[in-house]
């Protein structure tokens, strides 16, 4: 009997000691299964196109950064937001709190600073604009900012970056574009140079300014250094239209 006594009390501490090195070996395994793998943040650290000036924008929202006020669109468009911005929800036109902004919220950005497309060439001026009109005739495609690009038969068009091939017959009022074209010698050293000039002959800068005054050119010159939108159409190297399709 006590031999039996033994052998039982072996057996059990056997038991006990094979479930222990068991739930060891295992518990390693489950911890690391039960660690979340570290959180990759979106980088959202982008810079405005240099010089643009403010533009109203819709999209759907694939991602938002509240903290630099960065918003990026599930079409690959991007704009940051600055104090004067204002989110509006699109279906209600009711402003919105940025901290409420959610991916897949159809909104409207007022106001914002937009940012280039990566997947342009490098040494490429890029431009927001939002279509006013199509002169067909004329190849040309006046902006709600009062600028016009004349499309050429160079020039190419899709629907979205890197989407299907259209034309200009497929363009609407309302379409949201980005207008790429070549680089541009800086305005600045034109300016500077005949600012020097002038200052040479007080007398004629004078005259010159009081001239300049009545034709209205002064105001039209910074816009244009600002905008990047010259007064007469020019012509674009590729047109990146993009058209929100309508809520059911």
């Amino acid at each position: 009997m006590q031999q039996q006594t033994r052998a039982v009390a072996g057996f059990l501490a056997a038991v006990v000691l094979v479930a222990g090195c068991s739930r060891a070996a295992r518990e390693p395994r489950v911890s690391e299964a039960q660690t979340p793998p570290p959180a990759t943040a979106a980088s959202t650290t982008v810079s405005p196109l240099p010089g643009h000036p403010p533009v109203t924008t819709s999209g759907v929202v694939a991602k938002f950064d509240s903290t630099n006020g960065v918003m990026v669109f599930q079409d690959g468009r991007s704009v940051k937001l600055t104090d004067q911005s204002q989110i509006v929800a699109a279906k209600t036109q009711q402003p919105i709190d940025p901290r409420a902004v959610r991916p897949g919220d159809r909104v409207v950005v007022q106001n914002a600073l937009p940012v280039g497309l990566s997947s342009v060439a490098k040494g490429k001026r890029q431009r927001a604009a939002t279509v006013a009109a199509v002169d067909q005739q004329n190849q040309l495609v006046r902006m709600t900012d009062g600028s016009t690009v004349r499309v050429s038969p160079s020039t190419r068009m899709t629907m979205g970056s890197g989407g299907q091939t259209i034309v200009l017959t497929d363009l609407r009022p309302g379409d949201e574009v980005i207008i790429v074209m070549e680089e541009m010698a800086p305005a600045v050293s034109s300016s500077s140079a005949t600012t020097g000039s002038s200052a040479t002959t007080g007398t004629q800068t004078s005259m010159n300014a009081g001239s300049r005054s009545t034709t209205g050119s002064p105001s039209e010159l910074p816009r244009n250094v600002i905008t990047g939108a010259p007064s007469d159409p020019s012509d674009a190297n590729e047109l990146i239209v993009f058209r929100e399709a309508q809520a059911p």
